[in-house]
């Protein structure tokens, strides 16, 4: 398909839950973290499920479902010492979830702009898609620390898109509410992966990443 027939001239993607599966390499460094409060771990499925706000939020969570209490002290050891382990093992058990590689290869060559909007930091961001081989194809990526508004706040996603040179006609991809609240409040079209967070209204539906070559 050539680029004067696309409906969209960038695809700005969500990382953790809709590019990657990172949840494991999550779930060790947040363990690590919680083993000085004492027996509590949490496991890989209810990282995944608390992934999507940021790390403090992911803290949070991960002290509530641990049984901890969640005070400004514990949060703040908790999140030192998590950002310290995840920092040095960001993408040791990482992998692309679907047929991602291929697709975005094929994004990249139709002449897509490739850009990720992430509550991850930007350097953790960076280092991940280095190691699963996307760094070189991903035109732009904003982690939570490079935005004066995170998600679900709206200039996280339009900050990403001006770096991307402000593209006409942008798709965004994620994989929770937080996502599609950040691409209604910046009226970007949205598409939901289906294994993400069920029951989540979207312009788009993809069951595979090749449903997306389809939109394009």
């Amino acid at each position: 398909m050539s680029t004067t027939q696309t409906k969209f001239t960038a695809v700005v993607f969500d990382l953790d839950g809709t590019l990657v599966d990172s949840s494991e390499d999550i779930a060790a460094a947040m363990n690590e973290a919680l083993s000085s409060h004492g027996d509590h771990r949490v496991t890989v499925r209810q990282v995944a499920d608390a992934l999507g706000g940021g790390p403090r939020a992911l803290v949070e969570q991960c002290l509530r479902v641990a049984g901890l209490p969640v005070t400004a002290p514990i949060v703040d050891d908790v999140l030192r010492t998590y950002s310290e382990r995840y920092r040095a093992n960001p993408a040791r058990k990482t992998r692309l979830i679907d047929t991602a590689a291929a697709v975005l290869a094929e994004l990249d060559a139709r002449g897509i702009q490739l850009g990720v909007c992430t509550n991850k930091r930007t350097l953790i961001a960076h280092a991940v898609l280095d190691a699963l081989g996307l760094g070189k194809i991903i035109g732009a990526v904003i982690g939570s620390d490079a935005t004066d508004g995170p998600k679900p706040d709206p200039r996280h996603l339009t900050d990403t898109i001006a770096a991307l040179g402000a593209p006409s006609t942008v798709l965004y991809v994620g994989d929770t509410d937080i996502d599609r609240d950040t691409a209604a409040a910046a009226g970007i079209r949205y598409a939901h992966v289906s294994w993400g967070h069920p029951d989540i209204d979207a312009d788009f539906r993809l069951d595979s990443f090749d449903d997306l070559l389809a939109l394009i």
